[in-house]
């Protein structure tokens, strides 16, 4: 088998270049093919995997949850589905976690090695595909919106900062959804849409009884309400995810979505677009290394 590493040198707080020696001894020592890819400047890694995809059989990803992004918007302009392994190195590494990758590189390989991939579902947002989550509103811009010199100095203490400073904002926007034949329309604080139980590095074990291959999405709208807005947001997010009572729960494998043009959406920790959106899941689209935990409880 081929195996192609792509990594990004900035990813988190620049650790990741500092394993790639035990990574190639490691290959050298079982006598396997690996080549070595650093990006160099945003969306390099998704031209490199468009590239790259009929070429190797396995893509290893050295990032964050950004990073696999971009490979995995590389891979979804081809015809060639290379397996996908994720050597977690990013702040939050919410695909890594969800997929039950531990942290440490040499247990992560082991585990490429010795466990079958399994196929996940890809979904797209408009012109762009993501892996786990969707969302608009109250929140979801702290991902992105933080300097990375903040993040390097902070790690994942500099999301709650920022996220604290969000909470004081009155978000309010309008929604128009159409999915399953149903229609709603109303105004919301908060959009956030998951294909698995995690965000922003916290695991909400009761949003919903999701798995990862079964060609589906779901989405929590969050009605606006001027007062006990932030105590409705902490309340969902300490319950672990738990729908209160007028919140609305939607599942669907296409969602159009018509909102205003300065409507900001994110996809997987990424500005991704803006106003009207169309998200479709495409089942079991790519294969992936998961634990064998992971594998029993979501696939």
């Amino acid at each position: 088998m081929k195996f192609l590493l792509l990594y990004n040198p900035v990813s988190g707080r620049a650790q990741f270049k500092r394993h790639l020696n035990d990574i190639v001894k490691r290959f050298e020592a079982d006598g396997l093919n690996l080549d070595v890819y650093e990006s160099k400047a945003p969306k390099d890694l998704q031209n490199q995997a468009s590239l790259e995809a009929k070429n190797y059989d396995v893509f290893l990803v050295g990032g964050g949850d950004g990073t696999v992004n971009e490979v995995i918007n590389g891979i979804m302009k081809t015809k060639s589905r290379p397996r996908l392994g994720i050597l977690p190195s990013g702040t939050a590494n919410d695909i890594a976690a969800i997929l039950g990758i531990p942290r440490n590189v040499k247990k992560a390989l082991e585990m490429f090695f010795h466990e079958q991939p399994v196929l996940m579902d890809i979904n797209q947002m408009n012109d762009r595909y993501f892996v786990y989550t969707a969302a608009a509103g109250i929140l979801t811009r702290v991902s992105y919106d933080i300097p990375r010199r903040r993040l390097k100095k902070y790690g994942y203490l500099a999301y709650v900062f920022e996220g604290m400073k969000d909470l004081l904002h009155d978000y309010r926007f309008p929604l128009t959804i159409t999915y399953n034949e149903n229609k709603i329309e109303n105004e919301y604080m908060l959009a956030l849409g998951m294909s698995s139980n995690r965000v922003g590095g916290m695991h909400l074990a009761n949003f919903s009884s999701s798995k990862l291959n079964d060609g589906l999405f779901e989405f929590r709208l969050f009605q606006r309400r001027r007062f006990f807005r932030t105590f409705r947001l902490l309340s969902f997010f300490l319950r672990r995810g738990k729908r209160l009572k007028e919140d609305e729960h939607l599942v669907a494998s296409r969602f159009d979505i018509k909102t205003s043009p300065d409507v900001s959406w994110n996809a997987d920790g990424e500005l991704s677009d803006h106003g009207d959106i169309v998200i479709e899941v495409f089942k079991e689209e790519i294969p992936v290394y998961a634990s064998p935990k992971v594998k029993k409880k979501y696939f």
